[in-house]
């Protein structure tokens, strides 16, 4: 009976270790392939780039639209004015509010613009694991002689 309960006692040591040991890496998962990761979370922020950038680009259109608009109704204001007038002082007039809508339009403009903001920046591709070149210059020969 003491025999068998000494070799009971490591058996049952052995066995508990042994099951502790196994739970242990039960637990620890793979190592997740970080590039991949990488790669997908890039592709998601390439997508994000592109809506944000087409969203950016037709406000910035419908900014200039408007900008050529307003020009265009000045210029032809100007136009209408300086028809029947034949004095130089008239004239001058016509053309200083003509430069004033331009000016006006301009500064409507820039002023849409800054509140537009900049313009998205493009997402920075994950960086590629380093390659190890070999070295393209040839080996010199090696003798089979024995030295001297």
């Amino acid at each position: 009976m003491k025999r068998r309960l000494i070799l009971l006692i490591p058996a049952v040591f052995l066995a508990s270790t042994l099951q502790s040991n196994l739970a242990l890496a039960d637990t620890k998962s793979p190592p997740p392939n970080t590039s991949v990761d990488l790669r997908e979370i890039y592709k998601l922020a390439l997508e994000k780039y592109k809506n944000d950038f087409k969203t950016y680009e037709d406000k910035r259109r419908e900014i200039n639209r408007n900008f050529k608009d307003a020009i265009d109704e000045a210029l032809s204001d100007a136009k209408s004015a300086a028809f029947g007038v034949k004095s130089q002082f008239q004239k001058r007039q016509t053309m200083s509010a003509r430069q004033n809508a331009v000016i006006t339009a301009i500064a409507i403009r820039d002023a849409a613009i800054e509140e537009l903001g900049p313009p998205p920046v493009a997402p920075t591709p994950p960086a590629k694991s380093p390659k190890f070149e070999r070295d393209k210059r040839p080996k010199p020969p090696v003798s089979t002689a024995p030295a001297q």
